[in-house]
């Protein structure tokens, strides 16, 4: 019996030995995530004392200079105030406002919360500028778009807030039949910069943990990510990620209700299932910040404020986690920042999401209106109207100065990516609770995949 002992514990030794091996071999690069101060609040931007509208003039003033314009050009009309007083085809530039009939409203007391989207046939759009405002009669129009796949649009597939010039014929006062939408130029493209050896970029989103609820699926993705669950061809890859990411929606969403005495008897049982939450989630990140480093974004479901862009999530929501390492980094929602010196863009969906819910685009993949959006050269058109955010009067943070390598959007429905341009990736990130699905990006190529854990 002895002489068995000692051959099983060679054998574990020899697997230890070769698992240890492994490691040293596929030795993670350290890469540093420097982040962009566009997405914080300053004091000042804090503090809700200005109108919207400063938003919508700095994105007109941002955008409007990107189109291709002949300064030749007769039919193109600078203000929209004079269209009134022209006639036959004109071009225009300005920002889409759509007038719903099913648009909750804060003060409405009878709308229907259970509506999937807003949209119905009475929907109207308009263009505005600083001047004023022309109604737009749209049916079929072309929209023009920088990659040459023009498409056919109606009134269903627009959102207030996105920035846009207008050809078409004036049909009577103040109202033009648009036959052409066109965008923005799109920034210049960026340059991808090679590093000495594969590294790989990892994004979850959506764990909604429930502590309550089996966790199986949480510990083995963390065993994935540290390299201790086989997983076949490709088994090295996990010890080449340089920094792992979430995307928001770490926490489970808890059962809402608008009846007071039933949230002051309810409101201790909430809090103990959030503690256990916020306790379980601390295990899981502690563990896995001891091989790779670990970035968060807030989402929906975090206790922050649901205002865009969301501030970083608070270090006391990870003792354990901080009690072992400081290579946790808290991001804001939208984030951006570079990883070496890749540039990185993402939110943690709710642009997306909003966007699905004012236009009738849910049957598109996700990753084409994540796509969208870039064209649009602004990540969330229908912020401060539909999207809640932070008033701010020097800027629209949102607005695309520049265009990253990566673009994500978390929480969606399910994976999707493509390369847009050259050097630029686009990735829609589905609910890890749902799916089971976290993606994996290469640094050096930009290829990516989803990595399925059951």
């Amino acid at each position: 019996m002895e002489v068995e002992t000692n051959t099983d514990m060679s054998f574990i030794l020899q697997k230890l030995k070769i698992n240890s091996e492994k490691k040293f071999k596929h030795q993670r690069i350290g890469l540093e995530i420097k982040q962009s101060i566009k997405f914080y609040l300053s004091p000042k931007n804090k503090q809700i004392k200005t109108q919207y509208s400063h938003i919508y003039y700095m994105r007109y003033l941002n955008l409007a200079k990107r189109f291709q314009i002949n300064s030749e050009d007769s039919q193109f009309i600078e203000l929209i105030q004079k269209i009134q007083n022209q006639q036959g085809t004109i071009k225009a530039i300005g920002t889409v406002f759509k007038e719903m009939k099913l648009k909750p409203y804060y003060f409405c007391q009878n709308q229907n919360k259970s509506l999937q989207d807003y949209v119905s046939n009475e929907d109207v759009c308009y263009l505005e500028d600083r001047s004023g405002r022309v109604k737009l009669q749209i049916n079929n129009a072309l929209l023009c778009l920088p990659n040459k796949k023009d498409k056919i649009i109606n009134v269903s597939d627009l959102v207030t807030g996105i920035t846009l010039m207008i050809e078409g014929q004036i049909v009577a006062n103040n109202i033009v039949k648009v036959e052409k939408f066109y965008l923005p130029i799109l920034p210049e493209t960026p340059m991808l910069k090679q590093l000495n050896s594969t590294s790989y970029l990892c994004l979850i989103s959506g764990l909604n943990y429930n502590a309550l609820e089996s966790t199986t699926k949480y510990r083995h993705m963390i065993d994935y990510l540290q390299g201790n669950l086989y997983s076949g061809e490709g088994s090295e890859i996990p010890y080449q990620i340089s920094q792992v990411i979430f995307l928001g929606n770490l926490y489970c969403k808890l059962e809402e209700t608008t009846d007071q005495q039933i949230l002051q008897q309810d409101f201790k049982g909430l809090y103990n299932k959030l503690q256990l939450n916020i306790k379980g989630v601390d295990e899981l990140i502690s563990q896995l910040i001891s091989v790779t480093p670990v970035a968060i974004m807030p989402g929906v479901n975090e206790p922050v404020s649901q205002m865009l862009p969301q501030t970083p999530l608070h270090k006391s929501h990870f003792p354990e986690t901080f009690d072992k390492s400081n290579q946790l980094v808290f991001l804001t929602n939208p984030t951006e920042f570079t990883l070496g010196d890749i540039k990185i863009l993402g939110t943690s969906g709710q642009n997306i999401q909003d966007i699905k819910k004012y236009s009738l685009v849910k049957n598109q993949e996700d990753v084409d209106i994540l796509e969208m959006t870039l064209y649009y050269g602004h990540i969330a058109p229908t912020a401060p109207d539909t999207l809640i955010s932070f008033p701010q009067q020097d800027q629209d943070p949102f607005v695309l100065q520049e265009l990253p390598n990566i673009y994500f959007a978390g929480n969606m429905q399910k994976f999707g990516t493509k390369m847009v341009t050259d050097n630029v990736r686009i990735v829609s990130v589905p609910a890890f609770s749902e799916t089971g699905t976290i993606c994996l990006i290469n640094l050096n190529t930009l290829e990516c995949f989803p990595v399925h854990i059951q």
